[in-house]
């Protein structure tokens, strides 16, 4: 079995994320970026936080430093927070666990996973044998009966009669070339759990499913169908839990330009752009909202 190619630097990622802007929703944005200190000092222009997680909240197994003192001041302040995290692996109730580790408490009504938006389509389409791109630890039972878990064999490819890329972690360049010629033979649904192209861990970025789906699509052989951060179908649920808010005083906090920040003005929230944790690091922020012309309402350092 043949391992991936070495994963993107940040400068590439985010001209892979240009390159596909086409399949990407429309928005409108600000002309001009607010710059703050943190997250507290949008609480007279905020009520509700509506925040990523990696690169917001963690950077891969890691806390962003003074992100769990961040969350419960804004609470402290009489702020709701939520989380919509395109982390698709896991079903949210461990990621609300992973957190509450942290320090971090959130409801079941207060964290959101693009895992959430592909159950909700999955559910009228349990009649279809899905082959997955995921961990073994997945949980896929949860979303289908009878998921095929894809590895290395071509037969469980054929015997497929759609694809769900919801964790690549351990996705391959060999898995995705038999993926490819499944579609070939015949031409089948694909769906994306996260649309995001890389995450940002500790010294390194990963290839996330959306990564995959572009080449997918580039392809020609399939229209992938995505569910997450920037699609609507992840906003929506949570709208659900947001009453008597105006949509101008929800912000979406990411550290993405073409998920978190386009996702959340079309979505007709505000936006906060957090610099210094995630994709964007290091990098010239104004070039990159320049060249990609997604302007955020705030810009902040850090949680």
């Amino acid at each position: 079995m043949s391992t991936s190619s070495s994963p993107p630097d940040a400068a590439a990622a985010v001209a892979r994320y240009q390159a596909i802007r086409g399949r990407l929703p429309l928005a409108t944005f600000p002309e001009h970026s607010i710059h703050r200190a943190n997250l507290e000092a949008l609480c007279d222009d905020i009520d509700c936080f509506v925040l990523d997680g990696f690169g917001v909240l963690n950077v891969g197994d890691q806390t962003v430093p003074g992100a769990v003192e961040r969350v419960n001041a804004l609470r402290e302040k009489g702020k709701q927070v939520r989380v919509l995290t395109n982390g698709a692996s896991f079903p949210a109730t461990r990621t609300r666990a992973k957190y509450l580790n942290w320090g971090m408490e959130f409801s079941a009504a207060e964290v959101v996973s693009s895992r959430d938006a592909l159950a909700v389509s999955l559910a009228d389409r349990q009649e279809l044998c899905w082959g997955f791109a995921a961990l073994e630890q997945s949980e896929l039972d949860e979303l289908v009966p009878d998921a095929v878990l894809l590895g290395d064999e071509a037969s469980d490819y054929h015997r497929c009669d759609g694809f769900v890329l919801l964790g690549t972690g351990d996705w391959t360049d060999s898995r995705q070339e038999l993926l490819i010629d499944a579609l070939k033979d015949r031409p089948r649904p694909v769906l994306v759990g996260n649309p995001d192209l890389v995450a940002p861990h500790p010294g390194r970025l990963s290839q996330e499913p959306g990564w995959y789906a572009h080449g997918v699509a580039d392809s020609g052989l399939a229209v992938p169908e995505f569910f997450g951060k920037p699609f609507d179908n992840a906003f929506a649920l949570v709208r659900r839990s947001i009453t008597d808010i105006d949509p101008q005083r929800i912000a979406m906090v990411g550290d993405t330009l073409h998920t978190d920040i386009l996702g959340g003005a079309q979505a007709g929230w505000r936006t906060v752009l957090v610099t210094d944790h995630g994709l964007l690091k290091g990098m010239d922020i104004e070039n990159a909202i320049r060249e990609s012309n997604i302007r955020p309402d705030f810009i902040v350092p850090t949680t």
